[in-house]
C-alpha cells in the first residue's frame, strides 16, 4: 500500500526557484534581459598602470636619445703610432682625448710616457701590426722615415690598412710610402703646421694641411679617412686640401 502511495502536492506549493542572471538564456541576453555592472577599478591599478606608462616612455626616450648620441658620435679609430717622441705624444693626446685607441711604438721606450697618456706601447713592431690599427701614423724624422717603413712588418696589418704621414716635406714621404707599401694599402699624407709650441693653446685656426693620394672607393674605407682628417677638424684647425 505504502509502495504504490504517491505523494501528490498541490500545484500552489511547488514553486520554481528563480534562475540565475548569469544563466539566462541567450534570447534574454539578446533581448537586452541580461546587464552586467562594471565595477570601478582600484585606485591601485589606476597607479600601477599609470606607473607602467611613464616607465615606458621613460625608457623609450632613453633609449632613443641614447641612440641619437651614438649617432652624434664620431667613428672610433685605432691608431698606431710610429715614431712616439715629442711630436708623435703630442698628437696621441689629443687622439686619446677624443676617445681613439692610440697604439705607439718607437726605437726607444716610451711605454711610460704612453700609459701617462693613455695609449699601449710596442717594442715590438710585429706586436704592435698584430693589433691590426685602422691607421699607421709615421712620425719619424724625415732621416729615418725610410729605415722605419721598410723595417715594419707591413704583412702583418690587414690589407686595407691606412697609412699616415706627419713629416713636413711632402714630395719624399709621398714616393716613399707609393713604393714601399702594398697596392691595397690607403695613403694620406699630411703637414700640421704647427707643434706641441705653438699650439700650446689649443689647435683652432692653426692650418692642417693634406693630400688623400690613395683611399679606396669603397664606403667604408672613404668613412675611415674622413674620420681621421676630422679628428683635427674637430680641434678646430684650418683644413687645407692639396690638389
Amino acid at each position: 500500500m505504502a509502495n504504490s502511495a504517491r505523494l501528490r502536492l498541490p500545484p500552489s506549493s511547488c514553486r520554481r526557484l528563480p534562475v540565475p542572471t548569469n544563466f539566462l538564456p541567450a534570447r534574454a541576453v539578446a533581448a537586452g534581459t541580461c546587464q552586467w555592472r562594471r565595477l570601478p577599478a582600484s585606485p591601485h591599478c589606476l597607479r600601477a598602470a599609470d606607473a607602467a606608462r611613464q616607465l615606458d616612455y621613460v625608457e623609450s626616450s632613453s633609449h632613443a636619445a641614447a641612440e641619437e648620441d651614438e649617432e652624434d658620435q664620431p667613428p672610433r679609430l685605432r691608431i698606431a703610432i710610429v715614431g712616439f717622441g715629442n711630436y708623435g705624444q703630442f698628437l696621441a693626446r689629443t687622439f686619446v682625448a677624443q676617445g681613439h685607441t692610440v697604439l705607439a711604438h718607437s726605437r726607444s721606450d716610451y711605454s711610460s710616457a704612453a700609459a701617462s697618456i693613455g695609449a699601449t706601447f710596442f717594442p715590438d713592431p710585429h706586436d704592435l701590426c698584430e693589433c691590426h690599427p685602422d691607421v699607421v701614423l709615421l712620425a719619424t724624422s724625415i732621416l729615418s722615415a725610410e729605415a722605419v717603413v721598410l723595417s715594419l712588418p707591413v704583412h702583418r696589418l690587414r690589407r686595407d690598412t691606412l697609412f699616415v704621414d706627419v713629416l713636413s716635406v711632402k714630395e719624399f714621404p709621398k714616393k716613399l710610402l707609393l713604393e714601399n707599401l702594398p697596392d691595397d694599402f690607403d695613403i694620406i699624407c699630411t703637414h700640421p703646421m704647427f707643434g706641441p709650441e705653438s699650439a700650446r693653446d689649443g689647435w683652432a685656426g692653426l692650418p692642417f694641411v693634406f693630400d688623400r693620394v690613395r683611399v679606396g672607393d669603397s664606403p667604408a674605407r672613404r668613412a675611415r679617412a674622413q674620420a681621421f682628417l676630422d679628428i683635427f677638424a674637430r680641434e678646430g684647425c684650418r683644413m687645407v686640401e692639396m690638389p
